[in-house]
């Protein structure tokens, strides 16, 4: 058994309060994770209020973020030490799990909402105590948790900033990711400015969503959407007056209610589908006008952003690292012992994503410092990190801003394929022209070759018609090095990492390269094929640079 100190509720509505427990060791395939931090979610506010039954006493908190400290058999994938953010838990052997969507679990329910009562009990009477809320119960100092609901991420990353991404942050960027997929020439709309819209509205701007209207009735929050990627934000009262013959082919409705579902079908083109993501207790029934529905448009209900915690947290990860993803902006942190605060703050809205660090001695990059328990200012919080992301317009410049930070080499390579997955897909027909090329993997076997031969991009004629390796010659000239390409290449659309896009299939070897937009004269490629992902991919960046002749 081991030491712990855990946030008990007792009763429905109750408040929380720091107990001493004794937890079990884990067992086949779980780990025990010291918790650094938790973030406070309406789903735990709706747990508390009784929305997951009589489950008192319990241990809520789900947005867990902390070390490994022991691991049990079976384990093999988290080691000791590592550090991780913790989602929820999905059995692994339904047609939804092994079909890539762990959230349409066929036993998300039992796995997340009905908890289990052997993991710990009060240390001075042995009462046993429900946990694995969510499949964390993270409001605790330590928490068993089975491997498959872990994300190992990298040590850099604060625990506070860590702490968001296991649900909120999770959710309002996996609908736009893995749901809705908006692209370039897509209207979004977003209703509600908490954590989940806002996470959505960032994932909207980082894939250049042409525009990205978000509708609240809190003014703060409609300013701080403007300064995370929202090109509008509207109060309820406007919003049937926003649109014009322009209308949104994609919403997102964070609230839940008759009338934001309304709203969102009103406002809806011909066509377009609504994501509905938020939970509310009992059966919260809504009348849908069928009349609307009829014209083409859908209303599709979503869990947890349709995530697969791993890959989807280190896409999340990968985001923060290139500025693509600026939590900090949403933070308040709170102290453990001030978690009642923090409860009533979320209630109240109060607070965007309230915070609350667990464990001052959580080793590594994201240590607490006392002296920053609670703060309102979550960029003076977090320090030199809130730079990386500009103050006013956070993403307005996204395609040269990331574009510059990968030709910088500032991007980490163990983020590229989580990068390139997280872009729109780009058509042949936009690859038209002369592209400068940018290798990333430096260490790849690729990279060696093109520097050696001194390749500067790709010359795309036709969709039959390309030069693969554009170099220059002795005299700095740029021709087509058909030798070391091996002839010439053509354009395809083809499936890679679970994304239809623009590809270049080689003619003379097995190689194909795949493209993702970062903006409309800058591509993110990645070379696949037999043989090219060892060590590891080879990803760079092209960037339209006009016609050139050879």
């Amino acid at each position: 058994m081991t030491d712990a100190v855990a946030a008990l509720v007792r009763e429905r509505g109750g408040s929380a309060a720091l107990t001493a427990v004794r937890l079990r060791e884990p067992g086949e395939g779980e780990i025990l994770v010291r918790i650094a931090a938790s973030g406070v979610c309406p789903t735990d506010l709706f747990a508390i209020d009784g929305g997951a039954g009589d489950v008192f006493p319990a241990v809520f908190g789900h947005e867990g973020a902390g070390v490994v400290e022991a691991i049990g058999t079976g384990v093999d994938r988290i080691r000791p030490g590592d550090h991780v953010v913790l989602g929820f838990d999905s059995c692994g052997f339904c047609d939804a799990c092994r079909g890539g969507h762990p959230a349409s679990c066929a036993r998300f329910a039992a796995l997340n909402y009905r908890g289990r009562l052997d993991d710990l009990a009060v240390d001075a009477t042995g009462e046993p105590v429900r946990t694995a809320w969510m499949a964390q119960s993270s409001w605790a100092t330590r928490v068993i948790v089975r491997e498959r609901s872990a994300a190992v991420i990298a040590p850099d990353v604060p625990w506070e900033v860590a702490a968001t991404l296991g649900c909120g942050i999770l959710t309002g960027a996996g609908t736009v990711f893995n749901v809705l997929a908006p692209g370039p020439g897509d209207v979004l709309l977003v209703i509600g400015a908490g954590t989940t819209g806002l996470a959505a509205v960032m994932a909207a701007a980082h894939r250049g969503v042409g525009e990205i209207v978000v509708c609240e009735s809190v003014a703060e929050r409609r300013a701080l959407a403007l300064e995370v990627g929202a090109t509008r934000a509207v109060a309820p009262a406007d919003l049937g007056a926003a649109w014009g013959s322009v209308r949104p082919t994609h919403a997102l409705d964070t609230v839940g209610t008759q009338g934001t579902v309304d709203a969102a079908l009103e406002s809806l083109a011909q066509g377009g589908v609504c994501a509905t993501i938020a939970l509310k207790p009992g059966e919260n029934p809504v009348l849908v006008s069928q009349s609307r529905l009829l014209w083409g448009r859908g209303l599709r209900g979503v869990i947890e952003g349709d995530a697969d915690v791993p890959r989807d947290i280190a896409r999340l990860v990968a985001l923060w690292h290139a500025g693509r993803l600026p939590v900090e902006r949403l933070i308040r942190r709170y102290s453990f012992d001030d978690l009642d605060a923090a409860i009533a703050d979320a209630r109240s809205g109060e607070v965007v994503k309230a915070v609350v660090m667990v464990e001052p001695a959580a080793a590594g990059a994201g240590a607490y410092s006392a002296s920053a328990a609670r703060t309102s200012d979550a960029a003076a919080a977090l320090g030199a990190d809130a730079a990386r992301v500009p103050a006013g317009d956070a993403l307005g410049e996204a395609p040269a801003e990331l574009t510059a930070l990968l030709r910088s080499g500032a991007v980490p390579a163990d983020d590229l394929p989580a990068l390139w997955r997280s872009l729109p897909p780009v058509s042949p027909a936009e690859l038209r022209g002369f592209w400068r090329g940018t290798g990333l993997t430096a260490s790849h076997p690729a990279h060696r070759l093109l520097v050696r031969h001194r390749w500067i991009g790709k010359l795309f004629r036709g969709d039959d018609d390309v030069a693969p390796i554009v170099g220059l010659d002795e005299n700095d000239a740029p021709f087509a090095d058909v030798e070391t390409a091996r002839g010439g290449a053509s354009l395809r659309t083809v499936v890679h990492d679970g994304i239809t896009t623009a590809a270049m299939l080689y003619d003379g070897q097995p190689i194909v390269d795949c493209f993702t937009r970062i903006g409309p004269d800058a591509v993110l490629g990645v070379m696949t094929g037999r043989g090219t992902a060892a060590p590891g991919s080879y990803f760079f960046v092209l960037e339209r640079s006009g016609d050139l002749a050879l």
